[in-house]
């Protein structure tokens, strides 16, 4: 028996350790992001984190101390804390604060206090509830939905046109196109803004869906055409010539016979235009202004501003929006292993 590809019990071992450390390395964003969610906290401060242990009097146990507060952030500052702040703040600046005022303060925090006791009951879950009760989220969430299916199902059409035409057709510059559709791929995005702002804005398409569907539609297109026709260079003439033998239109045959077929290499397209068009910001922050037609991108801007934010919240719509992404990556993943590595090879 051939010992090649075989690992030794130190190399198994070693395999595993090291795989081990990079998905902790990888879900450690994800874990702190859902315990921020689940916690009643208006603001992260960084003052509040401890930094990172020193070398001299430490060991195993105070770094994952240190793991476990970054993963699990502190609250809020009590109203101790903000009164002794502002205590220390008055006595560098002015002359000290008197003791009526002090209990003024610390009456007002009291009755504030009491009041949020009595009118909301704060539970692990608040965030997620007043997300849906007191914010546009849903809203958010059905734009994002509607742009996203239309722009991905638009590209994939014009992909797949696209993509056939380069597959079974000769025609005069057909090697200068596809060397141009590799070169757009290396163009920045934040460079394309300005020309898409001016084309959509001179078609009288902006703060629309439409105009934000065109531009996304066109954003991941160069990408689709190429894995489609890839896999399409690997579907046989043949078929499509049985079928035109038998009565099929060259459209007829290219709709009933070369897409069924082509089904993992449309998964793939349709996959990478929806999570492109998912999860845009640049376009979407620069073609919409109405609050009504925002998608959850620009949506949850609005938890994270300078003088208000609102993390948990923010940390919520995150946990709750990446939902339907690992769903749909779950579902398509064995369409998108079978695409690349059908439409890989050739022949």
């Amino acid at each position: 028996m051939s010992q090649v590809g075989k690992l030794s019990p130190f190399g198994l071992t070693l395999v595993h350790l090291s795989l081990l450390v990079a998905s902790v390395i990888a879900t450690f964003p994800v874990f702190r992001v859902m315990s921020i969610s689940v916690r009643d906290t208006g603001t992260i401060s960084a003052t509040t984190s401890d930094g990172l242990p020193s070398r001299e009097d430490t060991g195993l146990v105070s770094y994952l101390q240190f793991l476990i507060g970054a993963i699990v952030p502190a609250g809020s500052e009590t109203k101790e804390q903000v009164v002794a702040t502002s205590d220390t703040a008055t006595d560098t600046k002015q002359e000290p604060v008197a003791a009526a005022e002090v209990d003024d303060l610390m009456a007002e925090f009291e009755a504030l206090d009491e009041a949020e006791t009595t009118n909301t009951q704060r539970h692990w879950y608040s965030n997620y509830v007043d997300l849906f009760s007191k914010h546009m989220f849903l809203q958010w969430i059905y734009n994002s939905l509607i742009i996203s299916l239309s722009a991905s199902l638009i590209g994939v059409f014009l992909a797949a046109t696209s993509a056939y035409a380069f597959a079974r057709f000769e025609f005069p510059g057909k090697k200068s196109a596809i060397a141009f559709l590799f070169t757009t791929q290396m163009i920045p995005a934040p460079m394309m803004i300005i020309p898409v702002y001016l084309v959509i804005k001179s078609l009288n398409l902006g703060n629309t869906y439409a105009g934000l569907v065109l531009a996304m539609s066109v954003t991941s297109l160069p990408f689709s055409i190429m894995v489609l026709k890839g896999y399409f260079d690997t579907v046989p003439k043949s078929l499509e010539e049985a079928a035109r033998v038998d009565g099929c239109s060259p459209i007829t045959a290219f709709f009933r016979i070369l897409l069924p077929l082509s089904t993992p290499a449309l998964a793939i397209a349709f996959l990478f235009s929806f999570t492109t068009a998912w999860s845009e910001f640049l376009l979407a922050s620069t073609l919409i202004d109405d609050v009504e037609l925002r998608p959850w991108t620009l949506g949850l801007m609005a938890f994270s501003g300078s003088f208000d934010a609102r993390w948990g919240l923010f940390a919520a719509g995150s946990v709750v929006i990446a939902i339907p992404s690992m769903m749909l990556f779950l579902y398509s993943a064995k369409y998108v292993i079978s695409g690349l590595t059908i439409g890989g090879v050739k022949g």
